[in-house]
């Protein structure tokens, strides 16, 4: 047998009874030794010392060897692909994989047929494997492959992400813990400061008070030294000790008088730190400073699907009327916030709600100063939705299941749809038909109006990032039935037509390669595929669309959800 890579002899491939054949293994090493043997489980002639070997190893020592006057007597003719010898069964090492059980989706063994297949209706690789390989099935898995591919790259691409947000969530946790602390060091240190201070000053006036003290005594005794002198002194007469004598009673008199008056002086004030409770609470806590706090994850990957094999069924509808509303719902536009939550632009009742899928109600309610167009989701908890003829964008939080409103950003006439990548905005015009890139702040930093002298659009309806690696914009065009795909510096890869989409609305990414955009007057969704550039129906008619504006797809529930022109319900479709 000749097995693909090995150097053949041209002479040996003739097949005469004469010809003399020679080791296979050898050859491989550029050796030459005439065989004394067969391996009918290989397919290869053997020399003695190798078939020694052969014998030798667990994985080949039963492998059925011809003697030299049993061996064939030339090679044969039959290639490897064309046999059913394969690979080595992993349930029985020492026999080789010849059978396909459909059923179970097993390769195996004659052995793994017999016992765990001995009902089921299996394919004998050697009778199949031609047909097979030929067939469509076969045609389909390197298609398959490359999607599989996309999928993981896509993930190893996220997987990247996730490691520079780690590095600085990981950064920005640090800074705040040190900056807290730093805010406590300062406010200890103020404290301190303020309590040393308070020391200091009780300190001084005490030392003031008993100062004053100690120089009245020193000159009260002072003064009587000079008295007793003059008292004992004989050289002074006896009137002017008499006179002495009486200014010293009345001194002394004078001195008893001050001493009660010092006594109430005579004193100092006794302090004491005492800690604060609090503080010294903090000591003893063992969650002193704070605590880390992991209720939440962030930029968790959700494999998505590829929504071209995939069966939808249809789920309940969704009814998001409210009893605020005065006319009938048109849900214009859609956004996914977090897993199971829809944030819906409701143009007719001039609102913006929140719908959550799991319990297929809606949980809160922001009315809007005009008519909300589109909508989009940014990054801690906010969200941005166009205003008709406001000439504004409406800044949203959605922080704790509620919406509130933020600040207004002011933009030119006729905005209409709205996308968010990277802390960035594109905004669609359809009057003067453009894409203007700003900051969350207003400032436009780029505008996508034509490429190499050629107009872009005719008539942009909505927006959206792809997935892909590199991202790219895609923007649906209803006066020319297109979706185009830009490069985000404005610069057009594709035009995606079909005779089946007409009047694309809403284009939204669902992952990797994959778009999905509303048909209005084709009454459908279509899956839009980067790597063949086709469009697909997974939803029509049949399934109950009419006019549909808008399109999520949730890959944590595996869920498409539709918004349709004057409908007070969702459509929900599952995938199977």
């Amino acid at each position: 047998m000749e097995v693909s890579g090995k150097r053949r002899d041209p002479d040996l491939d003739k097949g005469s009874a004469g010809t003399t054949v020679y080791c296979q293994p050898c050859e491989e090493e550029g050796k030459r030794a005439v065989a004394q043997g067969f391996c009918q489980t290989c397919q290869e002639y053997m020399c003695d010392p190798c078939i020694k070997a052969h014998k030798k190893f667990k994985v080949s020592r039963n492998h059925i060897m011809l003697s030299k006057d049993k061996m064939p007597s030339s090679y044969p003719s039959t290639k490897q692909s064309d046999i059913g010898v394969t690979k080595y069964c992993r349930k029985h090492p020492n026999e080789m994989i010849k059978f396909y059980c459909p059923t179970h989706s097993d390769l195996g063994c004659g052995d793994c047929v017999v016992i765990g297949h001995r009902t089921c209706k299996v394919d004998y690789i050697d009778d199949v494997s031609k047909d097979f390989t030929n067939g469509r099935e076969f045609r389909e898995l390197e298609p398959s492959i490359k999607r599989a591919e996309d999928l993981l790259s896509r993930c190893i691409s996220k997987v990247k992400e996730l490691f520079d947000e780690v590095e600085q969530h990981y950064k920005d946790e640090i800074d705040r813990l040190r900056k807290f602390r730093a805010e406590i060091n300062t406010y200890l240190d103020r404290r301190e400061k303020e309590l040393l201070g308070n020391i200091q000053k009780m300190k001084t006036e005490d030392e003031s008070v008993l100062t004053e003290l100690e120089t009245d005594c020193e000159l009260a005794k002072c003064g009587l030294v000079v008295t007793k002198t003059e008292l004992t002194s004989c050289d002074v007469s006896y009137n002017q000790r008499y006179v002495t004598a009486r200014r010293a009673q009345k001194e002394l008199r004078e001195i008893h008088d001050k001493m009660q008056k010092m006594a109430g002086r005579l004193k100092a004030q006794k302090y004491r730190f005492v800690k604060d409770a609090d503080t010294e609470g903090l000591l003893e806590s063992k969650m002193g400073l704070g605590s880390l706090d992991v209720s939440e994850e962030f930029g968790r990957y959700i494999p998505v699907p590829d929504l071209s094999t995939v069966t939808w069924k249809k789920d309940a509808d969704i009814n998001v009327r409210m009893t605020r509303d005065k006319e009938t719902c048109w849900i214009i536009s859609s956004a996914l916030i977090s897993p199971g939550l829809l944030l819906l632009a409701d143009l007719k009742n001039y609102c913006v709600k929140l719908v959550d899928l799991s319990n297929r109600t809606v949980t809160s309610r922001l009315q809007l100063p005009g008519q909300p167009l589109d909508v989009c989701v940014l990054a801690d908890d906010q969200a941005a939705v166009t205003i008709f003829k406001k000439s504004m964008i409406q800044l949203l939080s959605t922080k704790g299941g509620q919406l509130s409103r933020g600040k207004e950003i002011k933009v030119s006439p006729e905005c209409r749809g709205i996308t968010s990548y990277n802390n960035r905005l594109y905004v669609l015009y359809a009057s003067n038909p453009r894409i203007e890139v700003m900051t969350l702040d207003g400032h436009i930093l780029s505008t996508f109006q034509t490429d190499d002298g050629r107009q872009l659009f005719k008539e942009p309806y909505y927006p959206t990032v792809s997935a892909s690696t590199p991202p790219t914009l895609y923007v649906s065009d209803v006066g020319t039935n297109t979706v185009l795909q830009l490069s985000l510096d404005g610069k057009v890869m594709r035009e995606y037509r079909d005779k089946q989409l007409i009047r694309p609305e809403s284009v939204v990414e669902v992952g990797p390669g994959q778009i999905i955009v509303c048909g209005r007057d084709s009454h459908n969704v279509l899956l839009l595929t980067e790597r063949d550039g086709k469009m697909t129906e997974i939803l029509g008619q049949k399934d109950g669309l009419t006019q549909p504006f808008s399109v999520t797809f949730c890959p944590h529930t595996r869920a498409i959800v539709v918004g349709m022109r004057d409908n007070n319900s969702l459509k929900v479709f599952n995938a199977k």
